[in-house]
């Protein structure tokens, strides 16, 4: 099963820069007592994971989107998929935290599972026992991650000090739902065709249209044909088929149903929240409506707060406009 790489997380064009830390990476197996909430048991029950920063330090975990993983902050194997946020000096100072990144269960299965982000948040729980890690100082979790962030924070009130939640609320949004409800359904139909890879390419272009606005879109392609003919592509279209099929070399067709299912389970108990929160929603965002977030910062036990920020891209904006929120997030998480 393919593990996405860190220039497949986003489309290419947010680009930063960053120093490097020496990282160290660690395989947790989970034991095989630990079931999934569906009931279903895992084949390979290694949790991934890599921590960078000096050891001793306060541990941040950070999570990102399904196609990101354990490689958050640039280090000696190249560039990180979130280096704009964690890197020395950052929002998140790779230089005075350990940074703690996992690649989401599942791992080297053959088949889609279901499991919820509770199920992440639990197998987050094994690996940081069996680092000794008793506490995190925070979570700053994005889009899938802001999920299993607020998932752990639920479930483990006592283990975490703070969290920050980035385009992320307690449940799905059903148009979020309905969307991928249909990539899921493309993923299947391309996966029951023997041709796999055609559908996780073909879903991840419909995927690339919910992440970015449409006024980003308007500002960067034309609307003239490339062709005479009916069926030829358009400048936007050849965009979305090298991002399609980019992915599609990262990503196995099980691994994007588990993944985007998963996204579909969210259900936090938000009344369980009690760390200090701090949740940042993009205004443009579809796939995940300011107004939700919104009313997740409203919803938790804890002392939260809340910022909306203005960008063109929507969803991606975690990802290409972290600049609009990298202040307030690296105040959040260095105060007393």
């Amino acid at each position: 099963m393919g593990v996405a790489k860190a220039e497949d997380v986003n489309d290419g064009d947010c680009s930063p820069g960053a120093s490097v830390l020496l990282s160290s990476d660690r395989e947790i197996d989970l034991g095989e007592t630990f079931r999934l909430e569906s009931g279903e048991t895992l084949n390979d029950r290694r949790l991934r994971v890599r921590l960078t920063g000096p050891e001793g330090a306060p541990v941040v975990v950070v999570s990102g989107g399904i196609s990101a993983g354990r490689k958050v902050a640039d280090a000696e194997d190249g560039p990180g998929w979130w280096r704009d946020i964690v890197n020395k000096g950052g929002a998140v100072d790779m230089s005075r935290h350990r940074i703690l990144g996992f690649d989401f269960l599942p791992g080297d299965e053959k088949e889609a599972l279901t499991i919820t982000p509770d199920d992440q948040a639990r197998a987050l729980a094994h690996a940081l026992d069996a680092l000794d890690i008793e506490t995190i100082h925070g979570f700053v979790g994005a889009s899938y991650g802001g999920f299993v962030g607020l998932a752990f924070a639920a479930r483990y009130p006592k283990r975490i000090a703070r969290l920050s939640v980035v385009s992320a609320a307690a449940r799905p949004d059903p148009m979020a739902t309905a969307l991928r409800g249909i990539q899921r359904r493309i993923i299947l139909l391309g996966w029951k065709s023997g041709k796999p890879e055609e559908g996780v390419a073909l879903a991840r272009e419909l995927a690339m249209t919910t992440y970015r606005s449409a006024d980003e879109f308007r500002g960067r392609f034309s609307s003239a044909p490339l062709g005479p003919h009916a069926g030829d592509p358009y400048d936007v279209c050849g965009y979305l088929i090298s991002r399609g099929e980019a992915y599609a070399r990262a990503m196995s067709a099980p691994r994007y149903l588990t993944l985007s299912d998963s996204l579909d389970r969210a259900n936090i108990d938000l009344s369980k929240v009690v760390a200090d929160c701090l949740f940042i929603a993009s205004k443009t965002d579809r796939l995940v409506p300011a107004a939700d977030t919104e009313a997740a910062s409203r919803g938790v036990k804890g002392r939260s707060s809340y910022l909306a920020i203005e960008s063109l891209v929507g969803h991606d904006a975690f990802l290409c406009d972290a600049g609009e929120f990298s202040g307030q997030l690296k105040e959040f998480i260095e105060r007393g």
